[in-house]
Formats: C-alpha cells, sequence, structure tokens
C-alpha cells in the first residue's frame, strides 16, 4: 500500500529524508513544500520528491506522515498549520533540535485522531540547502523521539520503523531531558568552536595571520562554526535556559584549568587531561557497526495513557537502541508491545529495567 509522506521544508534536513525515503522498497509517494522556488526545482530535478505543492495546508492534507523541516522558530506555526489540514490518523514529526517548548506550544492544538511526536535526527552539516541533501545522512545517526503521555502506540511504531528504514538508531527520550543533552553535545560546542573562530580571527592582523597557521585540530574543531548563523540564533534563544547552565559549566571548568595553570599544578593538569582522555576514548561508536544477535522482549500492556512513551522512555534513557517495535494481539483494553533489541547484554539492561518499572517482561531470542 502506498504511503504518502509530505516534508515540509527542503534543505539539508528535509531534503535528506525524501532523499532516504525514496530508496526504500516501501511504496513511498514523496510530497515536497518549500517557500523557496529554488529549492523545490532542486529536489525534483534530484528526484528526491515525487511532486510539489503550493501550501502547508496542502501538503498536510494528502499526507499519512508529515516532516516539518523548517527553522527552530517556525516550527510551532507549520505543525499548527498541518495538523488543522491532516486528515485523521496522520502523524506529525519535526526536526527540530529542540523539544520541550515545541511540544508545549504545538500539543494543546493538534486535533482529536492526529498525532504529533517530537523528533530530532543528530545528523546534520556544516552545509546547508537541499543541494546538500544525502539520503545516506541518518545511517548509523542517532534519532532521538520525544514521546509524552499523549503518543498512541500505533503512530508511534509507525514512525520508529519508518525511520528505522532509513538506517537510524531511534532512541526515545524525555523532552526536557532531551534539551539539557542536546545543549551538552550539541548547542555548547557549537557555542565553543564559535567563540574559539572569534578569538583567532580577532587576534589577526595585516602582518599577522595567525588563521594561516590553522592546522587540522583547529580545523576539525571549528568546523560547525560554518554553520547557519540564523538557525544557531533561533537555538539559542529556545533552548537559553539548558545553554546558559552548560556555558556556566565550562566556564567553572575553564576557571579551575586556568588557576591550575597559573599555579603551575603539573597534578591537576594532568589529572584533568588524563580524565577528558579516558572519556574520549570510551565515548561508543556506531560506526561500522555489526549487528549482533536479535532479542525480543514481549510485555504485556494494558490501553493506557502514556504506556508506550513509559516504556520507549525506560530503554532509551540507557542508551539503547530499539530496533524495531510491534503491537500484538491488541484489544480495547490490553495487548502486548514487542521489541526487539541487538545484543544480549543490552537486552538483559532493558528487560531488568522494564520489570523494575513494574512490566512483566518475557526476554526470548531471535532465530
Amino acid at each position: 500500500m502506498k504511503i504518502t509522506v509530505s516534508v515540509i521544508g527542503i534543505g539539508l534536513i528535509g531534503g535528506s529524508l525524501a532523499a532516504a525515503l525514496k530508496q526504500q522498497p516501501e511504496d513511498y509517494e514523496v510530497v515536497g513544500y518549500n517557500r523557496n522556488a529554488s529549492a523545490i526545482d532542486e529536489a525534483l530535478k534530484r528526484r528526491i520528491i515525487d511532486r510539489a505543492v503550493s501550501s502547508p495546508e496542502e501538503a498536510a492534507s494528502v499526507a499519512d506522515v508529515i516532516f516539518i523541516a523548517v527553522p527552530v522558530r517556525k516550527i510551532p506555526e507549520y505543525v499548527i498549520r498541518a495538523a488543522k489540514s491532516a486528515k485523521k490518523g496522520a502523524i506529525i514529526t519535526d526536526v527540530g533540535s529542540t523539544k520541550a517548548n515545541i511540544i508545549a506550544e504545538v500539543e494543546p492544538h493538534i486535533p482529536e485522531g492526529v498525532h504529533f511526536i517530537g523528533g530530532h535526527p543528530m545528523a546534520g552539516s556544516e552545509r546547508t540547502g537541499v543541494s546538500s541533501a544525502n539520503p545516506s545522512l541518518f545511517k548509523n545517526a542517532h534519532y532521538l523521539l520525544t514521546p509524552t503521555d499523549k503518543t498512541d502506540m500505533a503512530a508511534y511504531k509507525k514512525l520508529h520503523s519508518m525511520l528505522t528504514s532509513v538506517g537510524a538508531n531511534v532512541l526515545a527520550i524525555d523532552p526536557q531531558k532531551h534539551d539539557q543533552a542536546v545543549a551538552i553535545i550539541s548547542h555548547l560546542p557549537h557555542m565553543v568552536a564559535a567563540v574559539l573562530m572569534n578569538l583567532a580571527s580577532s587576534e589577526t592582523s595585516d602582518t599577522e595571520n595567525i588563521l594561516m597557521l590553522a592546522a587540522g585540530g583547529f580545523k576539525d574543531t571549528t568546523r560547525i562554526a560554518a554553520g547557519s548563523p540564523r538557525m544557531w540564533v533561533d537555538i539559542c534563544l529556545d533552548n537559553r535556559e539548558a545553554i546558559i547552565y552548560s556555558i556556566e559549566k565550562i566556564s567553572n571548568m575553564l576557571d579551575i584549568l586556568r588557576h591550575a595553570i597559573n599555579k603551575g599544578d603539573r597534578d591537576k593538569i594532568k589529572d584533568m587531561l588524563e580524565r577528558a582522555q579516558s572519556a574520549r576514548l570510551n565515548l561508543p561508536s556506531v560506526l561500522g557497526k555489526e549487528m549482533g544477535r536479535l532479542y525480543e522482549l514481549y510485555i504485556p500492556v494494558t490501553d493506557r495513557p502514556g504506556v508506550i512513551s513509559d516504556i520507549t522512555l525506560t530503554v532509551g534513557q540507557l542508551g539503547i537502541n530499539i530496533e524495531d517495535i510491534e503491537i500484538l494481539h491488541a484489544t480495547e483494553v490490553s495487548g502486548t508491545i514487542r521489541l526487539t533489541i541487538p545484543e544480549k547484554e543490552n537486552a538483559d539492561k532493558a528487560a531488568r529495567a522494564l520489570t523494575e518499572r513494574g512490566y512483566e517482561v518475557d526476554l526470548r531470542t531471535v532465530e
């Protein structure tokens, strides 16, 4: 059966999503809308969308799944506009790198029978625009979903399966925890890169251009400073509390380092560098991973608000990717959720965590 997907905002992320879906074996019709006509022309030329429409409302009205891929500050407006025109059963999701404010603003405006699930692909590039769209952008990248008590189980499964099919590692996370986490691992690094780039630039003169000495380390550290300033202004303002908290924390750590250097405290400097080295070397790597044996968790549940978010958030906070999710034997009052998880260690951790949450879990090996 053909699934119609509308992408509202055909830039790097929206264009890459469209391109990735067009490469899947499922029968997707991808509809595109963008205010900039040249972006639509490029998307049609590259065949990453099947057809274009003239308004967000038209895009929403024909779609089973709607991706809102516009700048962060415009996401609530476009989600609400799409929701008013969406057909019953449609799923709306966004790709914004902040979540709590967006969800709080849009959820009261989502009509009965239409489903909104916040999303954030942890993938991107310093390049922008549909000309940089890449169907492989999401392969082995974390794609965060932020279900709430209002999230429909069937809608979550459908979106989860769609994102998994393009190669993403889909994790569930609470919206507030999402914003706190990305402030440290995504937003703060961009601010630091911008400050470092501005520092180096300010020390440059006509007679002594230190930027000519920039080597691999400096270029790697500051690469993300080439990203869209307009987009990052919106992110800073939308996630200001978490970003300010992160800036204060890094400022305190820099003060400690400055004091240690000033005092000539070799042991303190060495300790800070060794802890950083150890943490960096222990970062989990998903690039080039091989899929190990799969395990299935069968979880009987009652049909109550928030059950899907509770289960997926419990697993997601462990950093464990759910390879597949399915709803079995569903009735009006109960059903069974099946989670497919790679690696025995991860499956055991997930089963323990869910059991501690009060769920009955049947763990099986996939033959």
